[in-house]
């Protein structure tokens, strides 16, 4: 009659190797599950500053996209039969029109309700089209002064610009009355040129509009074409 010891000791290592395998199968398991958590993560991350396309489509880039070669020409320009569209704020109501061959993106819970663009070798972030001027958080002592002496002392907020050049008033075909400024930067130049509007029922705000790497004439009209609808 065999031991009951035994017979216990032999279903125990029988038994063994299944709670072996459970446990590396477990491990596996969570290895896997956090190595999910991690890479979704980092693409969060990676996607937290862009949201989409202007026109909805998805944009999975980091934040560093540049959709062109370093040979990228430095002007954006479009063929004389291109076509248009119209562009609007998520936030406040303006409207402007543009090339549908420029890509824009927008920016997820941004207060200024910019839209970018993503083109050549320049981060969107550092290549914003339009945004809106809240001029209560730069600094609130403009809103006791004219918007003139805002567009003026502009560049006071940025550290990689030390001068204003030039500021011209003018008034667009939507009726907005604006100013074309020219700042001077810490090398000594003048490269873009930077164009704000006045909103007649929104004092405490201004619609600003920068230009960089589109050509002249292009920039012009989509600067002709801003308008603001009353909500």
């Amino acid at each position: 009659m065999p031991d009951i010891h035994e017979e216990n000791q032999e279903s125990e290592m029988d038994q063994e190797p299944d709670f072996r395998k459970l446990a590396i199968a477990t491990f596996i398991g969570i290895f896997i599950l956090g190595g999910g958590i991690y890479f979704a993560y980092r693409s969060t991350l990676t996607q937290s500053n862009i949201e989409e396309n202007i026109n909805g489509s998805p944009l999975p880039v980091s934040p560093s996209f540049s959709p062109n070669p370093p040979t990228a020409p430095l002007r954006f320009t479009i063929p004389a039969d291109a076509k248009w569209y119209t562009a609007k704020g998520k936030i406040y109501p303006y409207e402007f029109s543009v090339p549908s061959s420029l890509p824009l993106v927008i920016f997820p819970g941004d207060q200024t309700d910019s839209i970018a663009i993503s083109w050549g070798n320049i981060p969107p972030q550092q290549n914003v089209l339009l945004n809106i001027e809240l001029i209560n958080k730069r600094d609130p002592k403009y809103l006791n002064l004219s918007k003139s002496d805002y567009v003026q002392n502009w560049y006071k907020f940025f550290s990689g610009l030390k001068g204003v050049k030039n500021v011209e008033p003018f008034t667009n075909k939507n009726g907005l009355k604006g100013y074309k400024a020219t700042y001077i930067n810490l090398a000594g130049d003048s490269p873009n040129l930077d164009v704000f509007f006045e909103v007649s029922d929104k004092p405490d705000i201004m619609i600003h509009l920068a230009n960089g790497i589109l050509d002249p004439a292009l920039f012009d009209r989509i600067v002709d074409s801003v308008s603001w609808n009353k909500k």
